[in-house]
């Protein structure tokens, strides 16, 4: 405001003109203007110190569908009033549910929600924030930005939350069945469960090297002591390793983009495997010629069988770039040297290239499972021979799951089977590993979060 510029020169001015005029109220009010506006720059000086504000996500994990719950939390740790004060916190626009109070923000997709009060001393505020999940990726909250004054409201003050917190939602998940894929081996025969394989990862001791072993294999230190090559050998497993490769390439070449809702398919694929291969005992893994965000290298999650691993794949669904780093076929050969023997490999794409095709034939010659998700469309299938892979088409019921879920969305109820069994689609399974468990909706009759001060 102007007058924060000159009240000092304005005071000064009247309190010579009441000694000019002898004018003891004059005077007098000249003094009590100087008070009041150096209390008001004191004020305005201070009265950011120790304004917290901060947000609280019980789980930042979440299915498309659900939603999240965020208390946006104001603190005045300090005891000078803050007479009022301006919140605005940017968040995804798409997530936003029913919120009347929102500004533009300089981001595209986000907008900034508004919150205002006043806080006496040592006082705490909690707004919450309902907000149902967008589509699958990646989200922060934030930066926020507060205003406020002094008691006057001559000096404003403005200040920049630069902390941000995120929450991911992962893609849809569905069963295998919903998929038109079987529930039984789905993915062939499974070579893991009736034999005995080697485990790399224990070393029971060390024999003579044979002809054929591989130099990973040789223990370099055992042979410098016995001066002869040794070679370790592994603890039996029967553990059946799971690894899906996922080709983010929705287009004949890079230069062309993507294809969203293709790339969607293609994960929601991967992500509904991926679940199915933890429920049933697997070791899951992932690769893709995609990446993460503000990164240069292709995805990959090793295969694991650790409690979270089936939340660390679905995140990397969750975040994965179109971006191609390098072809698939580049990925699988290089982690097919990784590959224990009757490992199952499974290839979710929609197109098919020679390059691939050999990639893969490679792969079921060296004693593996594999199997080809494809999600091209019904008429455009591959041009390439793939002779001893299973291939699955998976575009259809894609379609069909979509446009029954649009349906829903409409508010419309699906018509009963003809066995009277209710078709409507099961809320995706959560991950093993995020607990606890995302939050509820908010109840029918609970009322909306008021954005004004909560008493």
């Amino acid at each position: 405001m102007w007058l924060s510029k000159i009240w000092l020169q304005l005071t000064l001015g009247l309190f010579v003109v009441g000694i000019l005029l002898s004018s003891g109220a004059v005077i007098g009010l000249a003094v009590f203007l100087m008070a009041a506006g150096f209390l008001a720059l004191y004020w305005s000086r201070h009265v950011m110190d120790n304004v917290i504000y901060e947000r609280i996500i019980p789980e930042n994990r979440a299915f498309q569908g659900e939603h999240i719950s965020v208390t946006m939390r104001l603190i005045n740790d300090k005891m000078l009033p803050v007479p009022w004060i301006e919140v605005r916190d940017a968040v995804p626009e798409a997530a936003l549910i029913d919120e009347k109070h929102t500004a533009a923000t300089g981001s595209p997709g986000y907008v900034h929600t508004i919150r205002s009060t006043h806080l006496t001393w040592y006082e705490r505020i909690n707004w919450p924030l309902e907000l149902q999940t967008p589509p699958r990726g990646h989200y922060r909250l934030g930066p926020a930005r507060m205003t406020t004054a002094d008691i006057f409201g001559f000096n404003p003050v403005e200040r920049e939350e630069d902390t941000h917190d995120t929450f991911i939602v992962y893609p849809r998940v569905y069963t295998l069945p919903e998929l038109g894929l079987p529930a039984e081996r789905p993915f062939g025969e499974m070579k893991g469960r009736q034999r005995i394989f080697e485990d790399p990862g224990r070393i029971a001791g060390v024999r003579d090297y044979q002809p054929g072993d591989s130099m990973r294999r040789i223990d370099w230190k055992a042979s410098a002591r016995r001066q002869a090559l040794q070679s370790k050998v592994y603890e039996p497993s029967a553990t059946m390793h799971l690894l899906i490769a996922v080709n983010v390439h929705t287009m004949s070449a890079s230069w062309q983009g993507f294809q969203p809702e293709l790339l969607e398919r293609l994960l929601a694929a991967t992500a509904s495997i991926a679940q199915h291969g933890f429920d049933t005992g697997y070791a899951i893994g992932m690769v893709a010629n995609g990446s993460y965000p503000d990164s240069d290298r292709p995805m990959r999650v090793p295969v694991g069988r650790r409690s979270d691993q089936l939340g660390r794949v679905l995140e990397a669904l969750a975040v994965i770039h179109p971006l191609t780093m390098s072809s698939l076929e580049t990925v699988i050969d290089r982690e097919a040297a990784r590959f224990p023997y009757g490992a199952t490999l499974v290839c979710v794409t929609s197109r098919m290239d020679e390059a691939l095709a050999g990639s893969l034939l490679r792969v079921a010659g060296a004693g593996h499972t594999v199997t080809v998700i494809s999600l091209a469309e019904p008429g455009n299938d591959f041009d390439e021979e793939l002779p001893g892979i299973r291939v699955h088409n998976v575009a259809a019921a894609m379609h069909s799951l979509e446009a029954r879920e649009g349906t829903l969305k409409t508010g419309d109820a699906p018509a009963p089977s003809s066995k009277g069994e209710d078709e409507t689609p099961r809320p995706a399974r959560r991950p093993a590993a995020t607990a606890p468990a995302f939050s509820r909706p908010r109840p029918p009759g609970e009322p909306p979060s008021e954005w004004s001060r909560p008493e």
